[in-house]
């Protein structure tokens, strides 16, 4: 029996499915790779993907968004702060669940990794739980390279009691590789 954020998920899956274009016409920004069942994109290729063969990343499969279509998602806007305890900022962009859902994600574990190789695995549900945004601007400017651009995860610590105290170790920037175990 699939209990209701399950249920919610697939739904999502379905509805933004159907959303996100066939393949990615601008330049990617985020691919989500592993237990995923839509595609857009054939197995990387080491001569071509330099960023994923610097980072040892390797996959037959892969979704990939661009600004259009993380745009073509619902978008979910927080404020809070980032740095922990810094002044209050606003970020917008889809959220993690969105975004996976519209990739067919089917497993219980994500990898968000940085173009600088840092990487944190998490409990999807937990992640999805506490509310991860996939932010693509802050203070309604796009986050560029450099900027903590072009994704970061970020969740709503100001809004939410139970995150008051999340450090930053999870607030992960310059994402550009997703996978789901």
């Amino acid at each position: 029996m699939l209990h209701a954020t399950q249920r919610s998920f697939l739904a999502a899956a379905i509805a933004f499915a159907i959303a996100i274009p066939a393949l990615a016409a601008g330049p990617v920004l985020l691919t989500v790779t592993g237990a995923i069942s839509s595609t857009n994109r054939a197995p990387s290729d080491p001569d071509y993907d330099k960023l994923f063969a610097f980072n040892e990343v390797d996959f037959d499969k892969a979704m990939e968004f661009d600004v259009d279509a993380l745009a073509a998602l619902p978008q979910a806007s927080i404020a809070t702060d980032f740095p922990k305890g810094g002044p209050t900022v606003t970020f917008a962009g889809p959220t993690l669940a969105d975004v996976l859902a519209a990739a067919g994600a089917e497993g219980t574990s994500v990898t968000i990794r940085a173009m600088d190789g840092y990487a944190v695995e998490v409990p999807l549900m937990e992640m999805v739980g506490s509310g991860a945004v996939l932010a693509t601007s802050r203070d309604g400017k796009p986050l560029g390279i450099g900027n903590f651009g072009p994704v970061q995860v970020v969740f709503p610590r100001s809004e939410r009691a139970d995150l008051a105290e999340m450090p930053d170790d999870w607030w992960v920037w310059q994402i550009y590789h997703i996978v789901v175990e």
